[in-house]
């Protein structure tokens, strides 16, 4: 899954490069936006029983 997902982000960043390097927020929020999906994803490969987010979100607001 992280390898679709790596790919799916460089076709993504190919395809709108133009709009990322318009403004450099863009091209912040991108880079900022992948690393937490990417670090996501490593820690659901090494520890891939661990409590969701949303299931600690419910657990916290019940």
């Amino acid at each position: 899954m992280m390898y679709v997902f790596g790919g799916l982000l460089i076709a993504s960043f190919i395809k709108q490069k133009d709009v990322l390097f318009s403004k450099k927020r863009n091209l912040i929020l991108f880079v900022l936006l992948s690393a937490i999906g990417i670090a996501l994803g490593a820690i659901n490969m090494i520890r891939p029983y661990i409590p969701s987010i949303a299931f600690s979100l419910e657990k916290y607001f019940k």
